[in-house]
């Protein structure tokens, strides 16, 4: 569940990569190995900025907020106000926010909310099994699964439908905002209009439930009330776009090669096959920083004010650190990739993430469901957030 930045820095046109050519909206990432062959930390001239693809690079920056931010206002850029919440604050503002987040989401137990993700994710695979015809797994599985665990985790109404889908698109639409200008204006609308959502529900919030306990939390640290409501619409909104687009990843993988999960027979090497699909079909292309003072990232001298693209996915097959990078290893030490950030902008929704895979991949072993393709599988247009558009299948049990 791991937020996505909300700055919107994207590549758009260069001899080594176009983020948006049909090609690399299909399969991205030999043209990430193609940047890190180039350079590690590549300066794109489009998008005026470094293009950090290397593991050690990328993780030398993301533990070290004293010189990197994410908070672009320490270099004196404008940020819309609808953008200020978690993800975009630097410590020490960041510090009191995270805290209070990190307190609520302590507000069940792990055994009470895992037992809640696996009735979830078992009620709809029960569902998935009994229908006939062709199934979209994304539309039909992922995003309703998504979308109900959070709001489950965070004791919230679900959003009426389409007026929230139209919302969480525009968001993601605009973390291209780079690519398309356009799509800038839009998203931070979409903000505004979710978080005001957001501070509906914390006037109502039953005081048990995360957001109950999130806005108790508020008044003790003095959060302001607007950095609240960002900050738990980007919970939510990463709850559901991140998790169902991790989610449709993994499927369509599994859909492609269905040996993996008959490979996965006991429950760590399930443990395993989750860690290295996170690795593998992580949707958090890309996360944005801002130099805050002169700097050597790797061996390259990079300035205050110059921004960094950290291509975590890129990072993730790195073949210093992963041999053969774009296999999955059940082998393989696990808790090293980068799919969910590191340091202070670490993704507060690594843990509910990871359960919630593992109970789709338990569930799915234990009903012995088997897919069959049943036509193309296409993907979103969007290069920060990537996700799997439609994945239709026809499901049926093993014999």
């Amino acid at each position: 569940m791991c937020p996505v930045t909300e700055m919107g820095h994207v590549a758009v046109r260069d001899p080594v990569y176009d983020p948006l050519a049909p090609a690399v909206i299909a399969d991205p990432y030999p043209y990430y190995r193609r940047l890190r062959e180039a350079n590690p930390v590549y300066w794109h001239a489009v998008l005026d900025s470094w293009v950090v693809t290397g593991y050690r690079q990328c993780r030398q920056v993301l533990g070290d907020t004293t010189n990197f931010g994410s908070d672009f206002r320490r270099v004196g850029m404008d940020i819309p106000a609808a953008r200020l919440s978690v993800q975009s604050l630097d410590p020490p503002e960041h510090t009191d926010i995270r805290h209070l987040l990190v307190d609520a989401l302590h507000e069940r137990s792990p055994a009470a909310m895992r037992h809640e993700v696996s009735a979830i994710a078992r009620s709809a695979i029960s569902s998935l099994s009994a229908r006939a015809g062709t199934v979209d797994l994304v539309s039909e599985f992922a995003r309703p699964v998504a979308l109900r665990t959070i709001c489950a985790y965070l004791g919230m109404d679900e959003p009426e439908g389409s007026r929230f889908e139209a919302w969480s698109n525009a968001i993601v639409r605009s973390m291209d905002a780079g690519l398309d200008p356009d799509r800038a204006e839009p998203g931070d609308r979409a903000r505004a209009a979710l978080s005001a959502m957001i501070a509906d529900q914390l006037r109502t919030a039953d005081e048990r439930g995360f957001v109950g306990q999130a806005r108790q939390a508020a008044r003790r640290r003095d959060v302001p009330a607007a950095i609240l409501a960002n900050s738990l619409r980007a919970v939510l909104h990463a709850g559901y776009e991140s998790v169902s687009r991790l989610l449709g990843g993994v499927l369509a993988r599994l859909v492609a090669d269905p040996d993996l999960l008959a490979a996965a027979d006991t429950p760590s090497l399930v443990d395993a096959l989750v860690d290295e699909t996170i690795r593998l079909d992580g949707p958090v292309q890309a996360d944005a920083r801002v130099c805050v003072a002169d700097r050597l990232v790797g061996e390259q001298p990079v300035q205050r004010g110059e921004v960094l693209v950290l291509f975590l996915a890129a990072a993730n097959r790195d073949p210093e650190v992963f041999a053969a990078p774009d296999t999955v290893d059940l082998t393989r030490a696990r808790g090293t990739h980068l799919a969910f950030g590191r340091g202070a902008h670490a993704c507060l929704g690594a843990a509910l993430a990871t359960l919630q895979l593992r109970e789709v991949l338990t569930g799915l072993r234990t009903a012995g469901v088997v897919f069959t393709p049943a036509g193309a599988v296409t993907y979103e247009p969007t290069a920060t957030l990537r996700g799997v558009a439609r994945l239709p299948v026809s499901t049926g049990s093993q014999p």
